[in-house]
């Protein structure tokens, strides 16, 4: 059997799933098609034999077209209705193999998405007979667009929380606590406000330290220019837990994330967790005065009495909370990811 992932940028979680569904079949060949790594996140990928990955820059679009007609797959995945080329694959194949699309866009209720969904639905439905959702913000939209209930599966996204096992915090034995930030360095994803926030709090509470990790233009801006803020850039996916396990909480004050699957790391880390209530991911792992606190987007207020309520929790109410983000983290796993591709396979066998 074989299964086609047609993806934009392949992600070190995407990927991490799809190794775990082709360890669960030993039969399975599985090729990828993706994008060109972006800059700023430059994820490498473990060689494994029955993987293959091809730039979708690689070849011309003729030739890649002919070339993914001959591969003759038993389940197609393609991220979203945006690539001609894909839909085309997707659109030849439809009828004979199931075909999945996934979606993480919003629904929002805005006026033009009510008009793209009516447009879209006829073409989307040409293509696939699935869809593949991160959670409940992107539902409503995926039902919008036409999908009967039993046609949506949810999880999309997913991390594993056995890679993320509690790990010795010796900075919060020194009495020190880390406040910790993962995401693009970019101005969108509330850096700047995070660490004006930051700043503004940390005369009441000292013991506090700001630790950012990401790619991106704003880095060299606050690389040494704040003693308690340390800036590490990007750091591989491997290496995340080592990292995480300096942080005493997370941090996301993005303006817009259409998921964020760093908010279910830091879940599956076991910490407390302070996101702007766009992130979609805030909907399974972030519940409020539970085992964290939303904030506004834009907000530096709204996002400095999120830190303040965090910072002056009590220690043990601290780690209670930690130890609830740590149970909502097996929610979506890549073993249940992998069950819902094998499902569909076995299904149509």
């Amino acid at each position: 059997m074989k299964c086609l992932f047609l993806c934009r940028r392949l992600a070190g979680y995407f990927y991490d799933c799809i190794q775990v569904l082709a360890d669960a079949d030993p039969e399975l060949e599985i090729l990828i098609v993706a994008y060109p790594r972006a800059d700023n996140a430059p994820f490498q990928f473990a060689n494994h034999p029955r993987i293959q990955i091809i730039g979708r820059q690689d070849k011309g679009e003729s030739e890649l077209q002919a070339f993914l007609k001959t591969q003759r797959p038993n389940y197609i995945y393609v991220a979203g209705w945006a690539d001609k080329l894909y839909n085309q694959i997707c659109k030849h194949f439809k009828g004979t193999v199931p075909v999945t699309m996934g979606m993480d866009n919003q629904w929002k209720a805005l006026w033009r998405q009510y008009l793209l969904a009516y447009v879209l639905r006829f073409k989307i439905h040409a293509m696939c007979d699935r869809i593949w959702v991160p959670g409940m913000y992107q539902y409503e939209y995926a039902r919008r667009l036409g999908f009967a209930r039993e046609a949506i599966d949810t999880g999309l996204y997913a991390t594993d929380p056995e890679k993320f096992i509690e790990l010795d915090r010796s900075s919060q034995q020194s009495g020190e606590k880390c406040l910790l930030f993962i995401g693009n360095m970019w101005a969108d994803k509330g850096v700047v406000e995070l660490i004006e926030a930051f700043k503004a709090v940390q005369s009441e509470h000292p013991d506090w330290r700001l630790l950012l990790i990401g790619g991106g233009p704003l880095i060299e801006t606050y690389r040494g220019a704040i003693d308690s803020v340390e800036v590490l850039g990007f750091v591989q996916p491997d290496e995340l837990p080592t990292v995480m396990a300096r942080a005493s909480a997370f941090c996301l004050p993005s303006y817009h994330d259409a998921w964020a699957v760093v908010i279910h790391e830091a879940a599956s880390m076991g910490l407390p967790i302070i996101a702007t209530d766009v992130c979609g991911a805030v909907s399974a792992f972030v519940h409020e005065g539970y085992n964290g606190f939303r904030c506004k987007p834009r907000d530096q207020e709204s996002l400095k009495h999120a830190l303040l309520q965090l910072m002056e929790l009590p220690d043990g109410d601290r780690d209670e909370y930690g130890r609830r983000s740590r149970s909502l983290s097996f929610q979506f796993t890549p073993a249940l990811w992998a069950a819902r591709v094998l499902t569909r396979l076995r299904a149509e066998s």
